[in-house]
C-alpha cells in the first residue's frame, strides 16, 4: 500500500461510520477511493442529474440548495453527502455547491450499497429513520470500551449471604462465620424469611454482658433490620447506611433474601468519590464543613461523565449529593432548635426532586406542615429551621431561588390544607402564574420528615389533574414554549448566554432537555401517574398507553443523547477551569454530535406535535 492510500485509510478509519470496520475492509475502501477537488462556488451535483457516488468531505465545506434556491443545509469536514440519491437509484433532488476550496473522498454507489448490506452499524448511520440514527449515535457517544465504567445498583455489588436458622447457637454461628470468613450472618425462620442480622460487632456483647454462648443466636441478633432492594442505587444505599450508622444490610427481592451488602462493598465498587462524598456529608458537624465538601461536586461530575455512565445514573449520583446536604442541614437545624413541635415534610422541587441535577443549582423547596399548625405556637420554630437550611444551602453553592421558591417564604411554608387549596386553584383556574407554579410544584419530592403529608397531597392533586382537560390543554400549550433549537431548514437556533455576552450557542437545557421534561410532565399529570423522574415518567406513560412503546424508546434515546452532549460540554468546561453552563457552540461539536443532535431534536419536535393534537394545545396559544 502506497503512502497516499495509507493516509486515506487512516483518515477513514477515524471517520464515522467507518470507525471500527475490519482493517481488511478499510484497506479495500482506501484502494477504491477516488479523490475529487472543487474550487469555491463549483457545482458538484445538480438537481435532475444522476449521481452514482457518495462523498466524504476531507476538508472544505458544501451547501445543499433546493430547486427554489432556498438553502437546505451545509456540511463540513467529516460529513457525507450524495448517499440519499444513491439509495434512491441515482436521482438528485438537491444541488450541491462548494462553499470553499474542498477535497472529497468518493466511493462508488455499488461499494456503498455493499457496505450497507454487510455492516449494521454502517447502515444505521445512514438510516432514514431518525430514531435509529440517534440510537446508533448514542452508542458511539458513550465510550463502551471504558473498563472503568461502574454500576450504581445494589445487585451488582451484593454478595451471597450466609444464612443460619433461628435455633442455631451463638457459638455455632461464630464458628460458621469464621469458617466462611464472613463478617455477617442472616438469621432466618422456618420459611427462609429474614428474622434478623448478626455482625462481628454483635459478638462483643457476649463478652461485655457475659452471655451464654449456647443460647440461640436470636439473643444477640438485630431484629427487623433495614433492608434494600437489588435495584436500589448504590449511592442511595450508602446514604441510608450512613444515616442509620450501620455497615451491613440484607438485600430482599419480593420477600426473598437474595444477598447482603456492606459499606465496604459499596465503596470498593466505586472508582470515584461520589459515594465517599455522600458518606462524608453525613459525618459533617458544621455548615462550613458541608460547604467545603460541596466544592468537590464539579470534580465528581467530571469523573462520572468520564466513566461513560448514562445520564440517568449521573443525575441520580449528583442529586444524591445535594439531597444529602439538605438532609444534613435539617438534622443540624433540629439539633440547634430542638425537635419539631408538630409533624412536617421538607420538600424539594425542580431537578433535585426529579433526581436530574448536573451541578449546583438554585434552591426550590418548601415545607408542608401538619394541619395542627398554630402560627403563635409553631411559627417561629419553622421560620428558624427554614432560614438555617436555606442559608446553609446557599453557602454550599445552592444559591437562593431568584423567584423566592423557598421554605423561607411564608407562602411555601404552610399547612397541608393550604397546599391543597394552592393546587386546586392552579388546576381549576389555570393562568400564567398557575402554569409557572405548576411547572415547579408538580415535580416534588420529600427529603425529610413526615413524607405521608406529601403522599396525601399528591394523591389529591393527581386525581384532579387526570380529570381536568382544560388544565391539561393549558399545560401542553405552556410546554410548547420550549422548542428544540432547530430552524425550519434544520439549522441550529442559537441563544446568547447573557445580554452582555457576544458568545452564542445552543441552550441545551432550555431547548434540549426541558422540552422532554415538560412533555413527560404533561402526560404524567394527564394520566394521574406518580413518577417524578423524567425517564421513569416516560416508562410510566408507555405502561399507561399514553404514547406507544416505540415512540417512548425513541424519545428516551433522544433525551439521553441530548443530555450526554450537555453533560460532556459541562465536564469539559470544568476541566478547563470554567463555570459550567448549558450553551454549546455548534462549532465545538463533532460531526457525529452535529448530525445526530438534529435527529434527536426532530424526534422531540415530532412528539411535541403529537402532544399538540392530543391535548388541543393550539386552542390555548
Amino acid at each position: 500500500m502506497d503512502k497516499k492510500t495509507l493516509e486515506i485509510r487512516d483518515y477513514m478509519a477515524q471517520s464515522l461510520p467507518l470507525k471500527g470496520l475490519p482493517i481488511a475492509t478499510l484497506d479495500e475502501l482506501a484502494s477504491a477511493v477516488e479523490e475529487i477537488s472543487a474550487v469555491q462556488g463549483e457545482t458538484i451535483m445538480r438537481i435532475g442529474k444522476t449521481n452514482d457516488h457518495v462523498f466524504l468531505i476531507r476538508y472544505g465545506a458544501v451547501e445543499l440548495v433546493r430547486e427554489d434556491g432556498i438553502l437546505h443545509g451545509r456540511f463540513g469536514a467529516g460529513d457525507w453527502f450524495g448517499y440519499r440519491s444513491v439509495m434512491r437509484g441515482g436521482e438528485v433532488n438537491l444541488t450541491v455547491r462548494a462553499l470553499e476550496d474542498s477535497l472529497f473522498y468518493t466511493l462508488s454507489g455499488t461499494l456503498f450499497m455493499q457496505l450497507l448490506e454487510s455492516y449494521q452499524r454502517f447502515a444505521s448511520y445512514f438510516s432514514e429513520h431518525k430514531a435509529d440514527r440517534v440510537r446508533n449515535a448514542l452508542q458511539e457517544l458513550r465510550n463502551t470500551d471504558n473498563h472503568a465504567m461502574i454500576t450504581l445498583h445494589v445487585s451488582d455489588l451484593m454478595k451471597q449471604p450466609m444464612l443460619v436458622p433461628k435455633a442455631t447457637t451463638i457459638q455455632k454461628v461464630a464458628q460458621q462465620m469464621n469458617e466462611h470468613s464472613s463478617r455477617t450472618a442472616l438469621v432466618v425462620d422456618e420459611l427462609q424469611h429474614l428474622a434478623g442480622i448478626v455482625t462481628d460487632a454483635d459478638f462483643r456483647s457476649i463478652v461485655a454482658h457475659g452471655l451464654d454462648i449456647h443460647q440461640p443466636v436470636t439473643e444477640i441478633m438485630t431484629s427487623e433490620p433495614l433492608t434494600l432492594a437489588p435495584n436500589n442505587q448504590a449511592s442511595e444505599a450508602l446514604l441510608l447506611m450512613a444515616r442509620r450508622n450501620i455497615r451491613h444490610v440484607p438485600v430482599i427481592d419480593q420477600g426473598q433474601i437474595v444477598g447482603v451488602i456492606s459499606a465496604t462493598d459499596l465503596l470498593r465498587g466505586q472508582t470515584h468519590s461520589a459515594i465517599y462524598l455522600v458518606a462524608d456529608i453525613y459525618c459533617a458537624q458544621t455548615v462550613a464543613r458541608l460547604s467545603e465538601l460541596s466544592k468537590s461536586l464539579p470534580k465528581v461530575l467530571v469523573g462520572l461523565v468520564k466513566q461513560s455512565l448514562p445520564a440517568y445514573d449521573i443525575g441520580h449520583a449528583i442529586t444524591s449529593i445535594g439531597q444529602a446536604i439538605v438532609r444534613r442541614l435539617i438534622a443540624m437545624a433540629e439539633q440547634q432548635f430542638g425537635k419539631p413541635p408538630i409533624p412536617y415534610a421538607f420538600i424539594v422541587a425542580g431537578s433535585m426532586a426529579r433526581r436530574e441535577q448536573t451541578a449546583h443549582t438554585d434552591q426550590d423547596n418548601g415545607m408542608i406542615l401538619s394541619d395542627a399548625y398554630n402560627e403563635v405556637e409553631h411559627g417561629q420554630y419553622f421560620r428558624e429551621v427554614a432560614k438555617f437550611v436555606s442559608d446553609g444551602m446557599n453557602e454550599c453553592g445552592y444559591v437562593y431561588c431568584p423567584g423566592n421558591i423557598m421554605a423561607t417564604n411564608d407562602q411555601w411554608r404552610q399547612p397541608l390544607a393550604v397546599w391543597r387549596s394552592y393546587f386546586h386553584n392552579w388546576i381549576d383556574t389555570p393562568n400564567g402564574q398557575a402554569l409557572l407554579n405548576a411547572s415547579i410544584f408538580f415535580d416534588l419530592r420529600c427529603l425529610y420528615g413526615d413524607c405521608s403529608l406529601l403522599d396525601s397531597l399528591q394523591e389529591d392533586f393527581l386525581a384532579r389533574t387526570k380529570s381536568r382537560t382544560i388544565f391539561q390543554a393549558f399545560m401542553a400549550s405552556n410546554a410548547l414554549s420550549h422548542r428544540p433549537p432547530i430552524g425550519f431548514f434544520r439549522s441550529f437556533v442559537l441563544d446568547k448566554e447573557s445580554v452582555d455576552s457576544d458568545e452564542k450557542g445552543m441552550d441545551m437545557k432550555k431547548r434540549g432537555v426541558v422540552p422532554v421534561i415538560d412533555l413527560a410532565r404533561v402526560y404524567t399529570l394527564a394520566g394521574g401517574l406518580h413518577a417524578v423522574n423524567t425517564w421513569e415518567r416516560l416508562d410510566a406513560i408507555a405502561a399507561s398507553n399514553g404514547i406507544t412503546q416505540v415512540d417512548i424508546d425513541d424519545l428516551k434515546d433522544a433525551f439521553e443523547f441530548i443530555s450526554m452532549v450537555r453533560l460532556q460540554h459541562q465536564a469539559k468546561q470544568i476541566e478547563q477551569g470554567q463555570k459550567p453552563n448549558n450553551y454549546v457552540p455548534p462549532e465545538e461539536l463533532s460531526a457525529l454530535e452535529r448530525r445526530h443532535l438534529k435527529d434527536a431534536f426532530e424526534v422531540v419536535s415530532n412528539l411535541q406535535g403529537f402532544m399538540t393534537t392530543r391535548y388541543k394545545a393550539d386552542n390555548f396559544r
